[in-house]
């Protein structure tokens, strides 16, 4: 039988998707359907998501799992945006990008990311930025600070609202 020489990764890798079907198949209030919002209104909590909706958000740092500090020289190069119900876009230094996203109350979930492919300037973190998007798990916003952690401890990333931030003279954002 096929499924009996599957490595050990590939039995772990699908023991994970079950899983997570089977949690997602419990009423977690997220929508299924694309005509429908992807962000829970059935939650006092997530009025807060709501709140993202149409906002642009500027990365400051990230912590990786070590403590290591990861921080932009230019933080206008790294932009969080809330577009639509349940779409995010991205400016990842010299590149664009843009997925799907589901938020309910602290559950930050994005979809498949497509994007341009320009090659950025050595000492570029673009990867690390959009990595540090792509597997977060869990998001908070107080008003001040929008957080987003991955899974595990694996990190933190802080961002805070444009409109606190300062332009710049060279049309770039501080």
């Amino acid at each position: 039988m096929i499924l009996t020489r599957l490595p050990k990764d590939a039995w772990r890798l699908a023991a994970c998707v079950l899983l997570v079907a089977s949690v997602n198949a419990g009423d977690t209030g997220i929508t299924t359907t694309p005509t429908e919002s992807t962000i829970d209104t059935r939650r006092a909590e997530t009025q807060l998501a709501h709140r993202l909706i149409g906002r642009d958000f500027q990365w400051q740092y990230g912590l990786n799992e070590d403590g290591t500090r990861v921080q932009p020289d230019t933080p206008g190069r790294y932009l969080l945006r809330f577009n639509s119900e349940g779409r995010i876009s991205l400016k990842a230094d010299c590149n664009n990008y843009a997925a799907s996203v589901r938020l309910t109350d602290t559950v930050f979930l994005t979809g498949p990311m497509i994007g341009t492919r320009a090659l950025c300037p050595k000492g570029s973190l673009e990867r690390p930025y959009v990595s540090a998007i792509e597997s977060a798990a869990q998001w908070s916003f107080d008003g001040e600070r929008l957080t987003l952690r991955q899974p595990h401890d694996g990190g933190v990333s802080f961002f805070i609202p444009v409109s606190e931030v300062e332009s710049g003279g060279d049309g770039e954002r501080n």
